[in-house]
């Protein structure tokens, strides 16, 4: 009886809108964590930056984010910016400023265009998802159209002789 109730049930999403908030929030939350890591680093305290900064990933962007990512773009995707955080993390260890800022930049413009494209794809419940906009250098197919046919001439039966 049980295994019927379960097979007629509704499925659940796959990635269901975050509880809390909004898509977009969900991604500030996790360019907020990386600026509070930068400023760590910043005033030198460069192993707690670290450790920031691999919180970020594990307590907001892995459980919250990574699955929308994974969803939309594929475990590709996701593997990326996993590598990234990875490497942020060795960058925050040393002194190379240039590196740090380039690389906290390059994942809060990626955690903010998953935000973005999560809010449209898996809107809350109730609400329909948003195809995403059309890319600016693709232009549609444009189907020819074939002239009206004037029903009145369509062929008829052949008669019986």
């Amino acid at each position: 009886m049980i295994l019927l109730v379960l097979a007629c049930s509704e499925p659940l999403p796959v990635v269901s809108a975050p509880d809390a908030q909004s898509w977009r929030e969900e991604a500030e939350l996790v360019v907020e964590g990386l600026e509070s890591a930068e400023a760590l680093w910043n005033e030198g305290q460069r192993s707690a930056a670290a450790t920031l900064s691999e919180r970020v990933y594990t307590d907001r962007f892995e459980p919250r984010i990574e699955p929308a990512l994974r969803e939309m773009e594929g475990p590709e995707a996701a593997a990326l910016v996993e590598y990234s955080f990875g490497q942020l993390r060795v960058v925050l260890e040393g002194v190379d400023r240039t590196k740090v800022e380039a690389r906290i930049d390059e994942i809060e413009r990626r955690t903010r265009a998953v935000g973005e494209a999560a809010e449209r794809a898996f809107p809350p419940p109730g609400q329909a998802p948003v195809a995403p906009a059309p890319r600016a250098d693709v232009r549609p197919i444009v189907p020819s159209v074939p002239p009206a046919w004037d029903l009145a001439d369509e062929p008829t039966a052949p008669e019986e002789p």
